[in-house]
């Protein structure tokens, strides 16, 4: 992101990486505690609201790459305020999805296979953020587009709200305590 601001926005390395990592990385972490909270509280009232904070996480992801394919594309003078804007929504629903992952998980896996489960999880994730690096380097090598090249990140993290809501809490993996009722 740092490279891509620099070029589509014309700034300065230093301007471009401060932009593209402190704003989302900041919105991330107060989203991983705001995330955490709300999961928490929606948990009171179903047994799936880790789900529901995950996906909605993720669809704040949606309309955020969407902008900043926009932004990069049609650069003004408001470029790089809506494109940190857009990275705060990016940064805020990544929060409200990754706090949620190890809780889910534990709703899903027996105790002895959550070690497991998670490590498959962190595979599964760092091998999708390298191949995802990589597809976007290649669609950027044949000149395609920044905003369809988001589009088509936007449009997976879209597949991903679905597959988020298709998971089933295990019936008797789930401990509700004294607060929660």
């Amino acid at each position: 992101m740092p490279a891509i601001l620099a070029k589509e926005l014309n700034l300065k390395q230093g301007i471009a990486g401060v932009s593209a990592v402190v704003w989302w990385q900041g919105a991330a972490i107060f989203s991983a505690i705001a995330g955490g909270w709300l999961a928490d509280r929606w948990m009171r009232r179903t047994e799936r609201g880790r789900i529901y904070v995950s996906a909605l996480g993720m669809a704040l992801i949606i309309p955020a790459m969407l902008g900043v394919g926009v932004v990069v594309s049609n650069v003004n003078a408001d470029s790089l305020r809506l494109a940190i804007g857009f990275l705060i929504l990016f940064g805020l629903g990544w929060g409200f999805f990754d706090c949620n992952n190890m809780p889910i998980l534990c709703q899903i896996a027996r105790p002895e296979w959550r070690a497991t489960g998670y490590g498959i999880m962190n595979l599964v994730s760092i091998s999708c953020g390298g191949f995802g690096d990589w597809v976007f380097g290649a669609l950027r090598d044949r000149h395609v587009p920044l905003n369809l090249i988001f589009g088509v990140f936007a449009g997976i993290a879209l597949l991903s709200v679905f597959i988020i809501l298709l998971i089933k809490p295990s019936e008797g993996l789930h401990h509700r305590g004294p607060a929660e009722g």
